[in-house]
């Protein structure tokens, strides 16, 4: 091996081992459910840009949404077109389904406000919080 072929892959491997002591991307499992009308638990917390794997169980007896917010934004009821341009993700969910998605978090801390677009829910007070660390 040449002199030069040696300071690569020693390059390589401080690199290597740089990445490796950062961390790998950062990871969560997020469990929820929805029924008439609430989402339980009621808020939870994700790392800042964690790619999210989530589980939505609809235990009700109709049709519910799981939608997540812009931070800081909350959305008025009845739940509109207006609202809908602040939707980071969301998924519907059939009653008594269990849909599981991905998604990456966002990756500014804050409190970000879920709630179920089905006309009437976010009146009858079904939304929750989940809050993004740093």
């Amino acid at each position: 091996m040449t002199t030069r072929h040696q300071i690569y892959v020693v390059a390589i491997l401080v690199l290597a081992s740089g990445l490796a002591a950062c961390g790998g991307p950062k990871t969560a499992e997020l469990a929820m459910s929805m029924s008439e009308f609430s989402f339980s638990p009621a808020s939870a917390t994700v790392p800042a840009g964690a790619e999210v794997t989530l589980t939505v169980t609809n235990s009700g007896t109709i049709e519910h949404n799981w939608v997540l917010l812009d931070a800081g934004y909350q959305a008025s009821a009845p739940f509109d077109a207006t609202d809908q341009a602040y939707v980071v993700t969301e998924t519907k969910v059939p009653a008594g389904e269990v849909q599981t998605f991905t998604f990456t978090a966002p990756s500014k801390a804050g409190s970000y406000q879920i709630v179920c677009s089905v006309p009437g829910h976010l009146e009858a007070g079904m939304k929750a919080t989940l809050t993004v660390g740093g």
